[in-house]
């Protein structure tokens, strides 16, 4: 059998952190999600269970303090909540409160003990693989209200360093060379390429009659990037798929970030624009996630045509709730959007259609 091995990485959008857990039944039956918490415990290697929820999982931070005697229950979950202090990568979460009231729960407020499965495009993008006769193995890795600067360690804050003051000496910009400190954890990115290297390792021996042909990224993010300039962002992501292919990744796949409240995003929009087009081995992959609408956006301003009914209803905020993160019905119209592109880049070897332009400032340029 053809299995893929994909990674699904990125921000809150990627993590799934919409209020309502999921009512959609998936159809998943020969894909897999990696589990790293064997493996940090001390176990040989990691877990391999059926695609589906949960998905993704708490990578605390202090194994030793997330697991003591009494932060762990009678199940070996923990029950050390914080996940923004205390956890590099979580799971996908819902914060449902109450259906009646319209009320949510603070996401810090969860702990591996107490999450509710929340939704997320893995599990979607997966069944929606299979439909095409496909199989893959996949791992979660994402953490929500993280920058870019999450996914970098020392040694690429330092490469980033010397291209933009390169970058400003030859342009005459005066971009700040250090990468900014907020929304980031220490060693989140040297413990990212560990579990992505744990991943590829335990796949080959847990599927080693299968064919593993391609180690992909799946990259949803840029929400909290959306003050950067789209030069800086797109810096960043040289950087970080040049490490990647030290991994052995093979594709990266972007999912075009989708607009979060901040105009400034269309920088980001922008800046994924010019990586894919500069890389050979990077594509974008669906454009779906920018043309979401959002509570309180102007759309005749923002969009060239009137948005469709797929592009609609995408966050729970439009139901009442306090929550502006996509939710059920947003993560499958983005995995039935880039499933044929998916195939016609992994399997025939066919440029991806992306569709049509729909931003105004991205279609007249104004960078």
């Amino acid at each position: 059998m053809r299995r893929d091995l994909f990674v699904f990485a990125g921000q809150s959008n990627m993590m799934g952190a919409a209020v309502l857990p999921p009512q959609r039944r998936l159809s998943v039956k020969h894909s897999y999600e990696y589990k790293h918490k064997p493996r940090r415990l001390g176990a040989r290697a990691g877990d391999f269970v059926a695609a589906g929820y949960p998905v993704g999982e708490f990578s605390y931070i202090d194994m030793r303090k997330a697991y003591a005697e009494d932060t762990a229950n009678e199940k070996g979950e923990s029950t050390l909540d914080d996940y923004v202090h205390n956890t590099y990568f979580c799971p996908s979460m819902s914060n449902l409160c109450s259906e009646t009231d319209k009320t949510v729960y603070p996401f810090a407020s969860f702990s591996e003990a107490t999450a509710r499965n929340g939704v997320t495009l893995a599990p979607f993008l997966a069944q929606e693989w299979e439909k095409k006769g496909q199989s893959c193995a996949y791992a979660h890795i994402a953490k929500g209200g993280v920058s870019m600067a999450h996914y970098m360690n020392e040694e690429m804050s330092e490469e980033y360093t010397k291209r933009i003051i390169a970058y400003n000496q030859s342009h005459g910009t005066n971009y700040n060379a250090e990468l900014p400190s907020k929304n980031t954890t220490p060693g989140a990115a040297d413990y990212f390429f560990e579990k992505c290297k744990d991943f590829f390792q335990d796949a080959e021996q847990k599927f080693s009659n299968d064919t593993l042909p391609t180690k992909c990224l799946f990259w949803l993010q840029g929400e909290s990037d959306a003050r950067s300039s789209s030069i800086e962002y797109e810096i960043k992501l040289d950087i970080f798929w040049e490490k990647l292919k030290t991994l052995g990744f093979t594709h990266f796949f972007c999912i075009r970030v989708d607009y979060f409240g901040l105009d400034g995003i269309d920088n980001i929009m922008q800046a994924q624009e010019n990586f894919v087009s500069n890389h050979a081995d990077a594509y974008m992959l669906t454009r779906v996630a920018s043309y979401f609408t959002y509570i309180g956006q102007n759309n005749e301003e923002r969009f060239v045509m009137p948005p469709l009914e797929i592009h609609e209803n995408c966050r729970d905020s439009f139901y009442g709730y306090n929550n502006n993160h996509i939710n059920e019905k947003g993560f499958s119209v983005i995995a039935t959007s880039a499933i044929d592109n998916l195939y016609r880049i992994l399997i025939e070897s066919k440029e991806p259609l992306i569709e049509k332009e729909n931003i105004r400032t991205l279609l007249n340029n104004n960078f």
